[in-house]
């Protein structure tokens, strides 16, 4: 909900950037399209296929995995930094 409500401010504010105005009911419904969509799309299937998804691994693996991760971008000198844009799902 807090995500769709994000991108529904988002949408409002460029659309009055461009000059438009939205009533009550057009915000709604436009909510209403923002929120099936993201509900559409969260679920772990989406992701994997659309191949987003490298690997499910055990639950007991987890800290195994990321130490291991975090072990091979530490001895790893040529990495650049990573800069985090906006993650959309």
């Amino acid at each position: 909900d807090q995500a769709a409500n994000t991108m529904l401010q988002i949408e409002v504010a460029a659309l009055k950037k461009k000059g438009k105005t939205i009533d009550a009911e057009a915000e709604k419904e436009l909510l209403k399209e923002i929120t099936e969509k993201y509900e559409s799309t969260i679920s772990p299937y989406h992701a994997a296929s659309r191949l987003w998804v490298d690997s499910v691994i055990d639950p007991r693996e987890t800290r195994n995995i990321i130490s291991k991760g975090i072990e091979m971008a530490n001895l790893n000198p040529e990495l650049k930094d990573f800069k985090l844009g906006v993650i959309q799902t």
